[in-house]
């Protein structure tokens, strides 16, 4: 029987070890590399009109910013002036058509994910760290004679057996190993300086064109276009000229 006892650091010598922390750890940098530069592909191609490059077809060049536009009706007050004539106007119910010109990149979310944790775990396990070997030979042998006879005949007989057996167990060690890896990726929200931009294309976002009519004209419409008739235009900032 031979028994050999196995090192149990030798079971963890050759690992790749850079490879398996490293690895995962490279790839969420590149990860973020992308992440980044997806961000800024969305707001180049979704917020600002691609101009074709002169000279170079099929490259183009960040243009103007997209702009929407809104068109929806409102309801509002008229306050007649005062005058000699009227010096205590009474205020009239009216409807307004207002038109905003709105940036895209103010009314749409912009993705911005970033990986923020990597978690590795690598569990390596030994089940059996010994390996045996025994073996067991045994051999038996007889012999026997006897003398047989009747009368004036007899014999001799001699008989010879032989038995050998042989055993032989082997136990192996078994070692498995699991890995696994991570990642958690999370949106964060808007850069303080895209935030500033935003925030200044917010402040754009006021009304450009104001038509209104008073509020019996709601059942005076186009037919073709549903919009009010015998509109007049007011100025943006809610001062209200003569109805009459």
């Amino acid at each position: 029987m031979a028994e050999g006892l196995v090192n149990m650091s030798d079971q963890f010598k050759g690992l790749p070890m850079q490879d398996l922390i490293g690895g995962p750890l490279n790839a969420a940098v590149s990860a973020n590399v992308k992440l980044a530069q997806a961000t800024a592909d969305f707001i180049n191609t979704v917020g600002f009109t691609q101009v074709p490059v002169d000279k170079k077809p099929g490259e183009f060049t960040t243009g103007a910013a997209r702009m929407l536009d809104f068109e929806f009706e409102r309801p509002g007050i008229y306050v007649p002036e005062v005058s000699d004539k009227n010096p205590n106007p009474t205020p009239q119910r009216t409807i307004e058509e207002v038109k905003i010109r709105v940036p895209m990149l103010a009314v749409v979310p912009i993705p911005n994910l970033q990986v923020d944790t990597v978690d590795i775990t690598f569990d390596m396990e030994v089940k059996s760290a010994t390996s045996e070997s025994s073996s067991t030979d045994m051999n038996a042998s007889a012999d026997v004679s006897a003398k047989i006879g009747w009368g004036p005949v007899s014999a001799t007989v001699k008989i010879h057996g032989s038995v050998a057996t042989h055993k032989e167990n082997t136990r192996s060690s078994d070692n498995s190993a699991k890995y696994h890896v991570e990642v958690t990726a999370s949106n964060h929200g808007t850069p303080e300086g895209l935030a500033r931009v935003l925030d200044m294309m917010a402040t754009a976002a006021t009304p450009m064109d104001v038509n209104v009519a008073p509020l019996e004209a709601a059942s005076k419409r186009d037919p073709k276009t549903g919009k009010l008739v015998d509109t007049k235009p007011v100025s943006p900032d809610g001062s209200h000229p003569s109805l009459t």
